[in-house]
């Protein structure tokens, strides 16, 4: 990536930075665990010093309306793959929304209507490259709510000399043991620091193994390193604590 172009994305990122500290952001839950955690510091999810962020007049930036949607992100995370899944929280009494996938030039790379608050990136939209920075934004449905946008997120999809050293962890990784396996190459993407990917494949398990307090914990872990998702962290230890206890009766 040149420096020109580098010196653009950041330039865009520390104004999204700004906007959202100077937001309240609205909680995606409402529970709360019921013991202290002790959380581990994971830093390097979030790749954006928002310390010295300062105010910037990028149009791209701008939310409309009272109630806009929040990314459930990093301000600039990083993905190893080129479909990640992307989430969002909403308070409002919107369902419909319409993603937008952004270039680091601002221009619009691809569109779509979703219902709910989660979207994974189709492979038959314009490919996002190795090594490139995105930004995403969501918003309301107009006829809903007035179509209010997200405060920017960005995604930088890693080169290809990071993708190998990261490949090379998940080659280790193979067994006959399926949870065993899933689970090993969740912790390498947790490992990495790649958010889009960890908390994908913490998902997926999840789903298929809702009985295992360890997922709840590792993926809580995660949700724990950034302020707008804290709530799922809280939710997430909550069940990790019950699912515990169910076992040991």
């Amino acid at each position: 990536m040149k420096l020109a172009r580098v010196v653009t994305v950041f330039g865009a990122l520390v104004f999204a930075a700004s906007v959202v500290a100077a937001q309240q952001v609205p909680s995606p839950v409402k529970k709360k665990p019921r013991r202290p955690r002790v959380v581990t510091n994971l830093s390097g999810f979030e790749m954006l010093d928002t310390s010295k962020a300062k105010k910037s007049a990028m149009v791209a930036g701008a939310t409309r309306g009272e109630h806009p949607p929040v990314a459930l992100a990093p301000r600039f995370g990083k993905s190893y793959g080129t479909t990640p899944v992307f989430a969002w929280s909403h308070e409002g009494r919107g369902r419909r929304f319409a993603f937008t996938l952004w270039s680091d030039a601002q221009e619009e790379i691809h569109r779509a209507e979703v219902a709910g608050t989660n979207y994974a990136y189709p492979a038959t939209a314009p490919a996002m490259e190795l090594g490139k920075a995105y930004f995403w934004t969501v918003e309301v449905a107009a006829e809903l709510m007035g179509g209010t946008r997200s405060v920017p997120a960005g995604v930088l999809v890693v080169s290809t000399s990071v993708r190998e050293a990261i490949r090379r962890d998940l080659a280790g990784v193979g067994g006959r043991d399926e949870y065993a396996t899933s689970l090993a190459r969740a912790r390498v993407f947790t490992r990495h620091r790649m958010w889009y990917d960890a908390v994908a494949a913490y998902t997926e398990l999840i789903a298929r193994n809702p009985g295992r307090a360890e997922l709840r914990e590792e993926r809580g872990m995660i949700y724990a390193q950034l302020q707008v998702t804290r709530a799922l962290a809280d939710e997430d230890f909550v069940r990790a604590e019950e699912l515990t206890q169910e076992r040991g009766r």
